[in-house]
């Protein structure tokens, strides 16, 4: 037998034998793993093909071009050893972890005599030098040269197709076994997505795509983005859902190409900028789109069952989306939320728990939302990926529901902890950006840090994908307005501006909230005649059109009503502790203008009790700011101001903080919201007056209005005369002028 140890050479020895450069003899020292048989196979095919060295040692095709065409060579190995080296030729690089995954499929195909131990045939491997290790303790790795001929051994040594069917079930294994990790190993991912890619198996990369998700491509980008990109077309036709997912692919390799070699910006760092700016709102397809019919459900889903658990997921997304498209958001969270496929990876059962609590938020069902996002939050932070979507949408979509809930104790520290993942550049942002920004302003308004509200509400409008949320927005607006307006013009100059959201809400949920907001704005503008008649379209047991009525009735000077709707509401079901709250500091008002003072400040402490259960002081400075400071005043000495000093952020900057002064909040608290008319000397008007007022609005003259209603000039100069009474007006202008001002005339639209 030869002797092995003297066919091995060291860089230095190449060097002088082939007369080689440093780099040169080094590559070619490692490729060959100092094999001199191996190395002069090498040198070769160098001068028969005319390709550089450094070019053959370091492309495994060519390599497996060099073996193909000599030999020369071989290593004394057993049977089992030479066949287990072939498979481990399979491999960039590996551990003991994954070699003994991958011998161990290799074993269950192999007659039971060539089956063996697997760690001593890798100490075998390794003490042969078949196996060796890279410079500072880099993963074990078959030298190229050696693995293209292990391989060209394997295929022949095997019936026809067994190495291909062998290749096929180690990226199987391989893809189970990422799916099935706790915490993705670099090496196991590298090896099955080069695997899947080089047998052609896109339903593997679609399962490994499923188990990371995009950080995929900046966590493993050397080894994931070149097997993603540039996918065949048989490949998207087979599996559609990776259509988009090798475009960013491509899209990143080519970036990444054009990289500046210099650059101070680490390799994975560029990939998750780039994957991160690839997935924004508006620079990719939505992925989970309504499918065209392919066929009877019933066989359909019998397809889906044969097929796997990846192609489960994506009906039970795309059935989701269809649903939810449709606003059906209920339906859709309903058909998440019962999705329990069996031998799923942890991150697909994730996204599909994530989706189906969106729809519940969307649903207007707040507190399903929670119960699946408590499901998997601890999971999902634990197992956090920086740039990953799924951690800051399950905080941001707990904070919104949480704060939808009425538990605002909560949804603040869901945005406390929010801060804390909130470090961009997030791939695919869109799927919690919205969220985040709803509750923000939410809770900025309610502490009034109206600097703040105003600056997420100028991110909302930017905001290319707000998604379904974006009916919020003139909600918040709206309120917003009613506090900074210094002038009744500036007030009714915001709400035409904030009309150009009109009717874009799917549900009927929505468009009420939509009417509920702007009606509010008209009482706060004095129009009491359109809020009245708005009024009427909030139907139903809500708590918001019971505080309206009450707050119209205030504005209308109808001071006993409005105590009346305050008190028999107040225990009602269908209201909630922020519409008490809200009830009771117009019940206050309407008290202090009654003369009874005495009650008015009960009621007005109450008010600041409710408030600080609520987190809010919205529905203090929504009193009528006369009433509003008086009570205000003589609640100085109340020892509840330390808790409402506390609602107030330190980010309200030198306006409020948590060491104000009563006599600084009670300042404060008394000067918002100065524009809002706190009442409204609100004539009554009957149908004859109402046409002579529209037929004023129109222009007309008395005679046209004569000739219109089939009177006598004379009768019509009484009747105008008579309106311009009730109107407190002398002449058609004013009467125009305060029939717009009440909301008898130009009534627009949400």
């Amino acid at each position: 037998m030869i002797d092995q140890a003297a066919l091995r050479l060291t860089a230095a020895q190449m060097r002088d034998q082939f007369d080689l450069a440093e780099d040169e003899a080094a590559a070619l020292q490692i490729a060959s793993g100092g094999w001199v048989s191996f190395a002069r196979a090498a040198i070769d095919a160098v001068e028969s093909s005319g390709r550089g060295l450094l070019e053959i040692v370091s492309s495994s095709a060519l390599a497996d071009f060099v073996v193909a065409h000599t030999d020369e060579f071989s290593l004394s190995l057993s049977p089992a050893d030479q066949r287990a080296l072939g498979v481990l030729s399979l491999l960039d690089g590996f551990d003991d972890d994954v070699a003994e995954i991958a011998l161990e499929v290799a074993f269950e195909q192999w007659p039971e005599p060539l089956r063996a131990d697997v760690p001593t045939v890798l100490l075998r491997l390794q003490i042969s030098g078949a196996v060796i290790s890279g410079p500072g303790g880099t993963p074990w790795h078959v030298p190229v040269l050696v693995a293209a001929w292990a391989r060209k051994a394997l295929t022949e040594s095997t019936p026809d197709g067994e190495a291909e069917t062998a290749e096929s079930s180690l990226a199987e294994a391989l893809t189970a076994q990422v799916e099935l990790s706790g915490s993705t190993d670099a090496l196991l991912l590298d090896n099955a997505v080069v695997l899947a890619r080089r047998t052609r198996q896109w339903r593997l990369l679609d399962r490994l795509f499923l188990t990371c998700g995009y950080p995929i491509f900046y966590l493993f980008p050397r080894s994931s983005i070149p097997a993603f990109a540039r996918l065949p077309a048989p490949a998207l036709r087979a599996v559609p859902e990776l259509e988009e997912i090798t475009a960013v692919a491509t899209m990143a390799h080519d970036a990444l190409l054009s990289r500046d070699p210099g650059s101070e910006v680490g390799f994975p760092e560029t990939a998750r900028a780039c994957v991160a700016r690839l997935t924004a709102p508006g620079a990719s397809h939505v992925k989970y789109t309504v499918q065209p019919d392919q066929g009877d459900s019933e066989d359909e889903s019998q397809q889906i069952e044969e097929i796997g658990t990846s192609m489960r997921f994506h009906a039970v997304m795309n059935e989701m989306a269809r649903l939810g498209n449709a606003g059906e958001h209920r339906t859709a969270a309903e058909s998440g939320a019962s999705w329990t496929a069996s031998g799923v990876a942890r991150r697909s059962r994730r996204v599909v728990r994530l989706q189906a609590s969106i729809h519940s938020v969307l649903a207007e069902e707040p507190g399903r939302a929670l119960a699946l996002l408590r499901s998997i939050e601890d999971e999902v932070k634990e197992e956090a990926a920086p740039g990953d979507f799924l951690p800051p949408a399950v905080i941001a979509w707990s904070a919104l529901a949480s704060y939808l809930a009425g538990d605002q104790e909560r949804a603040d520290a869901e945005l406390a902890e929010f801060a804390l993942f909130d470090d961009p550049p997030f791939v695919q942002e869109q799927t919690f950006r919205s969220a985040a920004l709803v509750v923000q302003a939410y809770r900025s308004l309610d502490a009034l840090n109206l600097v703040d509200v105003e600056a997420v509400v100028r991110r909302m409008r930017d905001y290319p994908d707000m998604g379904e949320l974006w009916y919020h927005v003139p909600i918040i607006e709206r309120k917003l307005f009613q506090l900074v307006a210094t002038s009744r013009s500036a007030l009714l100059r915001s709400e035409e501006s904030i009309n150009v959201h009109a009717y874009r809400a799917a549900s009927d949920r929505r468009i009420e909230s939509l009417v509920a907001s702007r009606i509010g704005m008209l009482i706060s503008l004095g129009q009491l005649h359109r809020a009245e008649t708005l009024l009427e379209s909030v139907s139903g047991p809500h708590g918001i059109g019971q505080v309206l009525q009450a707050r119209g009735e205030l504005a209308a000077g109808r001071n006993g009503a409005a105590v009346r709707i305050a008190e028999a509401q107040y225990y009602e079901n269908h209201i909630c502790t922020r519409d008490r709250a809200e009830l009771t500091g117009i019940k206050a008002a309407a008290l202090l203008r009654l003369g009874d003072k005495e009650e008015a400040l009960n009621s007005f402490a109450e008010l600041l009790e409710l408030s600080v259960l609520v987190g809010s002081l919205l529905p203090v400075v929504q009193m009528p700011i006369v009433e509003r400071r008086e009570l205000l005043r003589a609640s100085a000495d109340k020892p509840v101001w330390q808790k409402i000093a506390r609602i107030i952020s330190p980010s309200a900057g030198d306006e409020l903080n948590v060491e104000s002064t009563p006599e600084a909040l009670i300042g404060r608290l008394g000067s918002l919201g100065a524009a809002v008319v706190g009442v409204v000397d609100f004539p009554t008007l009957g149908h004859r007056e109402m046409v002579l007022l529209e037929s004023l609005g129109r222009g007309a003259s008395v005679a046209e209005i004569a000739h219109d209603l089939r009177l006598v000039q004379g009768t019509v100069k009484n009747n105008l005369s008579s309106l311009y009474r009730k109107l407190g007006v002398n002449s058609r202008d004013a009467a125009v002028a305060r029939a717009r001002s009440l909301g008898y005339l130009d009534a627009g639209g949400v």
